[in-house]
């Protein structure tokens, strides 16, 4: 079996009175796993999809070595790669963050601000990190498997009838 966690599976989190989200269980357990046994969360923004994303400390290993293998390529082939622009781009935007034995964390105000997220979100577990969206914009993000979309619709229209917003 490989060493690489793998996220999948997808929940809600509202945040509660101070502002906090609840990491879910399955995916706490990765992250501990992934950040050696540790509760450390990393939390970035996706550059493409309008959302956040979060992993343990081994995936912000995986992205630094990655970088190097990058680099190693584009020497070998004698084509240019600027290195420390790669690394800034992948490790310059992540947020290390605690989070209780309960899942409770933080969401960087920076990285709330970028992906829209307010009050609740929707963890998506996508491979080697989760998502973190906000859920209306998942709904209206038409890349996303209609499966996931509708099934955030109807959290949203549960919530609204509930008198959530």
């Amino acid at each position: 079996m490989s060493d690489v966690i793998l996220y999948s599976g997808n929940a809600f989190s509202v945040a509660d009175g101070k502002g906090r989200f609840v990491l879910p269980l399955e995916m706490r357990k990765l992250v501990k796993q992934a950040s050696g046994g540790e509760n450390r969360l990393c939390l970035s923004v996706h550059f493409d999809n309008g959302c956040a994303t979060g992993f343990g400390l081994s995936h912000k290993q995986f992205l630094f070595d990655e970088v190097e293998k990058l680099e190693r390529q584009a020497y070998e082939s004698g084509r240019d790669f600027n290195a420390d622009l790669e690394r800034e781009n992948r490790l310059g935007t992540i947020e290390d963050v605690n989070f209780d034995d309960g899942g409770r964390f933080f969401l960087h105000p920076d990285i709330k601000e970028e992906a829209g997220i307010t009050d609740a979100v929707f963890f998506y577990g996508v491979g080697r990190y989760f998502q973190i969206w906000h859920p209306q914009a998942l709904v209206e993000s038409p890349d996303r498997p209609a499966l996931i979309r509708n099934k955030v619709k109807r959290w949203l229209e549960s919530r609204a009838a509930e008198g959530g917003q």
